[in-house]
C-alpha cells in the first residue's frame, strides 16, 4: 500500500512536469517515430493521451522518491546496519521494492519476508536493512541484494517524501 501511495502521488506530480507526448517519446521512441510516419502528430498525441498512465510506472515511482527524499534519520545504527542514503543506492532499492510489489500484485508472489522482519535495536536507533548475506525462513531463501531495506525504513522514506511533496504544493501559492 505504501508503493501505491507513492504511485498515486507520483502520477499527479509527474503529469505537471511532462506532457503525454514527451512521456511517450521517452518510453517508446521507436513507436513515436512509426506513429508519426503513418498518422502524424495527431496520431502521436491520441496514442500518448490514451496510454500516458501506463508508461514508465517504475521511473515515476523512483523519480518521485528521489525528488522528495527525506534526510536520513538523526539516530543512525552501526554502518553495517545502515542503508546508504546516496541517490543511486536509494534508486536501486526503490526499483527492487517496486519489483517485489509488482510481482506480489500481478503474479501472486509473496513479498520477501526479510523486508517485513522487525529491526534490530542499537541503543536509540534501529537497523535499516536485514542483517547478513542470506535470510532463510519457511523453506525460502533470500539474498541480501534482493532485500535492500526493512519495512520501517521504506515507510520512513515514503512518509517523509509524501510530506515534502505536499509541502511543496503549498509553497507555490
Amino acid at each position: 500500500m505504501l508503493v501505491s501511495a507513492v504511485e498515486n502521488a507520483a502520477m499527479s506530480w509527474f503529469k505537471s512536469k511532462v506532457t503525454p507526448v514527451e512521456k511517450l517519446k521517452n518510453s517508446k521512441p521507436d513507436l513515436v517515430k512509426y506513429l508519426n510516419e503513418v498518422g502524424g502528430e495527431a496520431l502521436v498525441q491520441k496514442v500518448a493521451e490514451e496510454f500516458v498512465d501506463c508508461l514508465g510506472a517504475t521511473k515515476k515511482f523512483t523519480d518521485f522518491i528521489l525528488e522528495f527524499m527525506p534526510e536520513p534519520p538523526e539516530e543512525r545504527p552501526p554502518i553495517n546496519a545502515q542503508h546508504s542514503w546516496e541517490h543511486t543506492d536509494i534508486e536501486k532499492s526503490m526499483r527492487i521494492i517496486y519489483g517485489h510489489r509488482s510481482k506480489a500484485l500481478h503474479g501472486g508472489i509473496k513479498f520477501p519476508l526479510p523486508l517485513c522482519n522487525p529491526p534490530k535495536c542499537y541503543g536509540n536507533s534501529f537497523s535499516k536493512k536485514p542483517s547478513g548475506y542470506v535470510t532463510e525462513a519457511y523453506g525460502a531463501v533470500w539474498i541480501a541484494k534482493d532485500t535492500p531495506m526493512l519495512l520501517h525504513t521504506f515507510e520512513y522514506i515514503v512518509r517523509y517524501s509524501l510530506l515534502k511533496w505536499w509541502r511543496s504544493m503549498f509553497s507555490h501559492e
